[in-house]
Formats: C-alpha cells, structure tokens, sequence
C-alpha cells in the first residue's frame, strides 16, 4: 500500500470517459477542455472505446491511472460550471472521508432496487431529445452539500480508488450504485452538492433498460442491507416496445433516405398516439416537423440540403443542437461562428432554428435574442423583427423544472 501511495499523483485529475458516439465525446472535450483549472494540478481525458459493461471499462480507466482524483463521466455529460474542478478538490480536501462526489443522489434506497425513481438530492441541466429542463431531487431538499446512500452514474468523481465490480454487473446498469455501496463498505461517505445552478448537463436519450431487471436482481442480492427503504417503484420494462420501436427506426431512416418524408409524417403521428417514448423516434418526429414547415414555406436553403444519407442529416442536427447550447450559455462567438455564418447567409431555416431551439434549449429567450442580434448586425431587418416577436413570446416564461423523486 505505501508503495501504491508513492505513485499517487496528487496533483493529477483525470476524466474517465467509456465513448460509442465521437460526436458527443467531442462536444464532452470542448467543455473539459474550457474548465479553469486549479494552480498545480493538471488534467487528462482517457476515452475507453468498444467495452464489456461500464464497470469493466471504468476498471481500465481506473488501472491506467495515477491520478489521485479521477472523473467518471458519460460522453454525453457537458460540465457547465467553469470551476467545476476548483469545487470538486476543495470538498475532498475539507473532507477525506468523502469518497465519491455525484450530481444527482438519493438519501433512502428502497427495497425493490429500482433507484432510478429516488433520487432526491441534486440539480443537473437535463436534456432529453424532445425536451429541455432542470432535474432536481426533490422539492424540500436541504440547500447544503448532502451525504447519500447512492448517487447517479452521469459523473462520479473519487478521491480514492475502490475496485469496480465488473465481476458481477456485466452491462450498462447499476455500475454506479454498486460502486457507490462499494465505497460505502470501504469506510467511505458519498456526496451531492448543493448547486444553485447545475453544474453539469445530461445531453442524455431515454433509458432502454433492456438488462436493467437482471443488474437489478444482482444488486438486491449482493447487497441486500443497502436496499431497505419503503414505497419504492417496482421495475417494469416492455420488451415488446423497444424491439418495435428499434425496427421502426431502421425503417424511417431507410424512407428519409429515399424522400418519403410524408409517409414518415403519418408514421410518427400513429407513434405520438401510443404516448411511448423513444429517443430515436423523437429525433425523427424533430427532422420531420423541419422537413414539413420547410416545405409549407416553399424553404430553398433546405436543412436537408447537402445529406446524402440519414447519418449526414443527424450529425448536422446534433452539431447544430451543441452550437445553440453554446449561444445558450453565452458563450464567446467565435464558439458558434458556424451556426453565425449560417443564419447570416440562410443557410439553415428559421423554421428548422425554431424546432431545435423549442425542443433543446432550456433558456429559450437567451437564444432567440441573440439571432435577433445576429441578424440586426447584417442589416436582415425583416427576419430581426420575426424573431423579435418570438422572443416577446419566450421573454419572461419560467424555467422547466422536473422533481426526480416521484411521490
């Protein structure tokens, strides 16, 4: 053990990162890469590609290692607060027996394992492919930094190195909540922070949990003493639903990819009737409210010009997506200069801005006043004024907040 202590960089961070989607990965950077970064301490990105399960993918990030701080974190997580890492150190250091950080926990996990519904400790910058929100624990939470029994895998961030049990949780579930009890049986406490303003956001799609049940009863036996509290959900999961829904999205991009975009209208219109959801689905339903509101206002700067398969039409939505969240968050302007360039020379639609912009962006007037900006600038006075008066529209409504812990 001296040994290994000798090893330890103590003026190391290191984010821990398991990737399948470059273009989330990449966007993940950008926001590490502008942390303000504490006086001593340097930081590194280790991305773990094609992995087992997360725990054996976090194993080998963790083993890679000497850092004395490290940051596990999904690829879809864009940490927003600038001194995130000040924050984070200055909590380990005030308190060594804290061992793991998270965004989003929970004070009392229940008996029938299904934790996902009991978190009520945290705040976190939610986005779903449809909607765009604040996820908070509860509404009476106290407004401190908060010891928990578990946290939410979306970031962890430790301060000591407890062994991932990649020997029993060999999917994508439960990785978080059993290294959290892992922590907890090494002696070691587990904390959300109180956040104001969330300090990261979850650009996170809707939960498949296809081996959810199975991690689920591995934990209930593993650690049974853990998993006590009263009035917990019961798990249920339609396998029905997401196999349909997986071969109707091979379907619908097969048909956007030959133009038969009215087919995929009246498609999705039966799909929005059944009140399911499905992160693939509502990506289309979005690319095909564009195609159509473009259409009716005969748009010749189509969204879709220039794709030549449905990948090409999602990276485009997605860069765009990443881009109006920089403008969102103030960023400088040279960090959209692409998304500027484009709306000054219409190459993309204010019908295909509004539609990204009304099912992505949390602080809707921050955006539309600064196209109205944008366009003021290059002297496009009519489209200033339509955009003027949809931010008359925006101006004033309150934030979306959702409670994570369901009563």
């Amino acid at each position: 053990m001296d040994n290994w202590e000798e090893k330890i960089n103590t003026h190391q961070i290191d984010f821990i990162i398991c990737v399948n989607n470059e273009l989330y990965f990449e966007e993940c950077k950008y926001y590490i890469n502008r942390l303000t970064i504490p006086n001593d301490f340097n930081i590194d990105i280790i991305a773990i590609r094609e992995a087992d399960s997360m725990c054996a993918a976090y194993n080998v990030g963790m083993k890679s290692s000497n850092a004395k701080y490290k940051i596990y974190m999904h690829q879809d997580v864009m940490i927003r607060e600038n001194d995130f890492l000040g924050k984070i150190i200055d909590i380990f250091k005030k308190n060594e027996n804290v061992g793991m950080i998270g965004m989003l926990g929970g004070t009392q996990m229940p008996k029938t394992g299904v934790v996902y519904r009991a978190w009520n400790v945290g705040r976190v910058d939610w986005r779903d492919p449809d909607m765009a929100y604040i996820m908070a624990g509860a509404k009476d939470m106290p407004k401190t930094d908060t010891v928990v029994e578990a946290v939410d895998g979306l970031l962890m961030a430790t301060q000591y190195d407890i062994p991932w049990r990649e020997d029993l949780f060999t999917h994508f579930d439960f990785y978080d909540v059993s290294q959290s009890f892992e922590m907890r049986k090494a002696g070691y406490q587990i904390l959300v922070p109180y956040q104001e303003i969330p300090w990261v956001i979850h650009d996170s799609g809707f939960a498949k949990l296809t081996f959810y049940d199975e991690e689920r009863r591995k934990c209930l036996k593993e650690y049974p003493e853990y998993l006590y509290a009263d009035g917990g959900f019961e798990f249920t999961y339609d396998k029905e639903w997401n196999e349909l829904s997986d071969r109707l999205i091979e379907q619908l991009k097969n048909m956007i990819e030959v133009g038969m975009w009215d087919d995929v209208e009246s498609i999705i219109r039966l799909y929005r009737k059944k009140g399911r959801k499905s992160s693939g689905l509502e990506i289309i339903s979005i690319l095909s409210n564009i195609y159509q509101k473009e259409k009716k206002e005969r748009i010749d700067n189509s969204f879709f010009e220039g794709c030549s398969n449905y990948w090409d039409i999602y990276e485009k939505y997605v860069k765009i997506r990443f881009l109006l969240r920089r403008m969102e968050l103030k960023e400088a302007s040279k960090e959209y200069l692409d998304l500027i360039i484009a709306i000054q020379n219409q190459i993309i639609s204010n019908e295909a801005l509004i539609e990204i912009i009304f099912t992505s962006v949390i602080e809707k007037d921050v955006v539309v006043k600064r196209i109205e900006e944008i366009y003021k600038k290059c002297g496009r006075e009519k489209e200033a004024e339509y955009w003027q008066k949809i931010y008359q529209i925006v101006s004033g409504k309150a934030i979306s907040v959702a409670y994570s812990r369901r009563t």
